[in-house]
């Protein structure tokens, strides 16, 4: 794809994105992996009494606390309470 057509690609909108458009939702992405890190490292202070609360355990913090910097594992917490839930709803 050259970038004619680069520059005329379109969004799920429907707004055409240019190179700039790229590039922005790029720095807005790892803005939002690194927000959402920082948030999972946050729980780590809460006790385990609290984090039963919300579903997880502090296994799930440590799993979701590895990687780099821009990984984001903050859905890995989700999956891990919404299985706990449907566990716990089973029985």
């Amino acid at each position: 794809m050259t970038s004619l057509h680069k520059s005329f690609e379109t969004d799920a909108a429907g707004k055409r994105t240019g190179n700039w458009g790229t590039v922005w939702s790029v720095i807005v992405s790892l803005f939002l992996r690194y927000q959402n890190r920082r948030a999972v490292f946050k729980l780590h202070d809460f006790n385990d009494h609290q984090l039963r609360d919300i579903g997880l355990t502090r296994d799930d913090l440590l799993y979701a606390s590895r990687g780099n910097l821009f990984d984001d594992h903050s859905m890995d917490l989700t999956r891990a309470a919404l299985r706990r839930r449907a566990r716990l709803n089973v029985i």
